[in-house]
């Protein structure tokens, strides 16, 4: 591996941070940080001066005072910082560990904050072209476009399986609202005449069959990841019973083709221990140790949220993205390590972003179909020009009735 020598004036977590994300995980590259001037100077290893001031032929990025700083401040201003400051502040989720607007379900909207492109990816690509240009002979990392289509799985099942008291619930609230039609389409799809709406899984899988290599060309590099809840009921988790057998089955039918994941309840939100039992439902059924997730509802809290899920084994997380906005809310659409920003340390949780989901196209920016397609394709143009990692949420229960003709959408991104 080629190392590079950088120069700062104070040897920060911050600043071991940034670089371990620009040149050893993105470019594939090894370097060494110094604060002796005489030492970078006489070294024969490729340079980057990461100073305020510029005193050698060595590549000289500027650096800003928060970089050298601990403690959490509002005088931070993004504007008004370096580009490798820009890259840190946006990776380390900077400003949401300030007072933030939230909505009713304690989530910052990412209207005004989200950033539209990768511009984390785009920068580090351009610097790569100066380290070329003055070092020809140094390599890079090879990058690939990755398709990662994920799915939060609220409800396995619209009708079925969701136990005696709910079901028997259910009908009586459609006989004292006379909602005789409703009534029968429930007893016909308990009863096994018609199908669940919610049961969608087979058209997702018929989308990693579509990446067969065609006309000799290499396949569409497309993973499926399935989140799932299994939380006790409550007002904002309403999944099937996790003791149903059939929810079990589905779940392990699921596994066979595709990822699976803990999709952390709302509950656990302010009850952070009943994550511990969520995760250990999902590992009995399935026979395997969990380290994927995906916060319900997109509930993300910094620090809490992910110091959570590293005290729970969970070790990837794909919560990274606003509730009400595609884009990229950490500037980036490649994996990177999550930085405890109150703690000042590097954390071994791997956080994969995310930049678009169903409900954010159609129910918070009010997008068609058509116009939804256009906004994945803008993405998706976006991430391809970084080859980057392309996460894409939808729910199994988001196609039919009211979602009719929204699997279009997935449709095109894997044409």
């Amino acid at each position: 591996m080629q190392k590079i020598l950088i120069y700062t004036e104070k040897i920060t977590p911050r600043v071991q941070y940034i670089f371990d994300f620009i040149l050893r995980e993105f470019s594939g590259l090894d370097f060494e940080l110094t604060s002796n001037v005489q030492f970078f100077e006489a070294s024969d290893l490729p340079k980057i001066n990461y100073s305020k001031d510029q005193f050698s032929d060595a590549l000289h990025l500027k650096s800003d005072e928060f970089m050298q700083e601990t403690g959490i401040f509002g005088s931070v201003k993004f504007e008004a910082l370096h580009p490798v400051g820009k890259l840190f502040f946006a990776l380390s989720r900077y400003e949401e560990y300030l007072p933030q607007e939230r909505d009713l379900h304690g989530r910052i909207s990412g209207k005004g904050k989200v950033y539209k492109t990768p511009f984390v990816d785009n920068w580090i690509l351009e610097f790569q072209k100066e380290l070329k240009s003055k070092h020809p002979r140094m390599e890079f990392k090879k990058r690939e476009f990755e398709l990662v289509l994920t799915c939060d799985v609220d409800q396995v099942w619209k009708y079925r399986n969701k136990g005696f008291k709910r079901t028997y619930g259910a009908f009586l609230k459609d006989l004292a609202k006379l909602n005789f039609k409703e009534l029968a389409k429930r007893r016909e799809i308990i009863s096994g005449k018609e199908n669940d709406p919610f049961d969608t899984f087979e058209f997702f899988q018929s989308f990693l069959d579509s990446s067969i290599p065609r006309n000799d060309k290499k396949d569409n590099n497309i993973r499926m990841i399935f989140f799932w809840l299994m939380a006790d009921y409550g007002k904002f988790d309403k999944n099937n019973p996790v003791g149903n057998l059939n929810f079990a089955q589905k779940i392990r039918e699921v596994s066979q083709w595709a990822e699976s994941g803990i999709h952390p309840s709302y509950a656990s939100n302010s009850q952070p221990e009943k994550l511990k039992k969520e995760i250990e439902r999902l590992e009995k059924i399935l026979g395997q140790k969990i380290k994927k997730s995906r916060q319900h509802y997109i509930m993300l809290r910094f620090p809490e949220t992910y110091r959570n899920l590293i005290q729970n084994g969970i070790w990837e997380d794909y919560s990274m993205a606003y509730a009400d906005e595609t884009g990229f809310r950490a500037g980036t659409c490649t994996p990177f390590f999550w930085y405890d920003l109150s703690k000042e340390i590097k954390t071994e949780l791997k956080v994969h972003p995310f930049c678009a989901m169903d409900v954010t196209l159609r129910n918070y920016m009010n997008l068609s179909v058509e116009e939804s397609i256009d906004e994945v394709q803008r993405l998706k143009s976006e991430i391809e020009k970084v080859n980057g990692e392309m996460v894409v949420l939808f729910h199994n229960s988001n196609f039919r009735e009211q979602w009719e003709g929204w699997g279009k959408v997935m449709e095109s991104l894997v044409e």
